[in-house]
């Protein structure tokens, strides 16, 4: 029995699930493959489980660019002389950053003369709902943050669900589903070894060989 509070070997059990999904995958067994990495998510124990919500997945997956506006600023605190001694934050002015997500893009009707300029009726724009002015998306300066690679959720969406008669595109959708939720697990697992060690002093979990691993 292990120490109270310190995480257990779980090397056999998370090793024969991945194998057993894995290989149900490739004999097209859904419902086994899908089961297997339910059981495998739950070896890691709740501090590590994946959860699966297709809602959250969503709002932390979605598009995080954002647009810049012409008219207004919001305040920045800006780090100077980072990881010196004389680090300091200072607070900064820059464009006011609204995500792309919340806005909608509309065709605005231009003034006769500009029209003719323009070889253009109308063009396209967006609202600032900070200072409620308006931008020309020509004009418009659009943002992309990097996320640092490689990055994990935490969490998945649902399970596809096979459609009635031949859906033929199901196979696709599910074997996306289990990559990226294997990938997620498989993160989670680093990250449970590395507390494991740290609570062992520095000695790692047996490594898991199924029937087919050589010696």
């Amino acid at each position: 029995m292990g120490k109270s509070g310190y995480l257990p070997d779980i090397s056999y059990n998370f090793g024969f699930y991945r194998t057993l999904a894995v290989n149900s995958l490739q004999r097209r067994d859904y419902a086994s493959a899908r089961s297997s990495l339910f059981n495998l998510n739950g070896c890691l124990g709740e501090e590590y489980l994946v959860s699966i919500n297709s809602e959250r997945y969503g709002q932390l997956s979605k598009d995080q660019s954002v647009y810049l506006c012409n008219n207004c600023t919001m305040s920045f605190e800006k780090i100077v002389n980072k990881g010196e001694e004389n680090e300091y934050t200072k607070e900064i002015q820059i464009p006011t950053e609204i995500l792309t997500s919340d806005l909608k893009v509309y065709n605005l009707r231009l003034p006769f003369i500009e029209s003719i300029l323009l070889k253009s009726q109308s063009e396209k724009v967006w609202t600032c709902p900070e200072c409620r002015e308006v931008n020309k998306m020509k004009n418009t300066r659009k943002v992309i943050p990097e996320r640092e690679s490689p990055y994990y959720l935490k969490v998945i969406p649902e399970c596809p669900v096979r459609g009635t008669g031949l859906d033929r595109k199901f196979p696709t959708k599910f074997e996306g589903w289990f990559w990226n939720f294997l990938e997620e697990i498989n993160w989670q697992e680093v990250l449970y070894r590395k507390e494991y060690k740290n609570q062992n002093d520095g000695e790692d979990m047996e490594v898991y060989r199924d029937k087919g691993d050589k010696p």
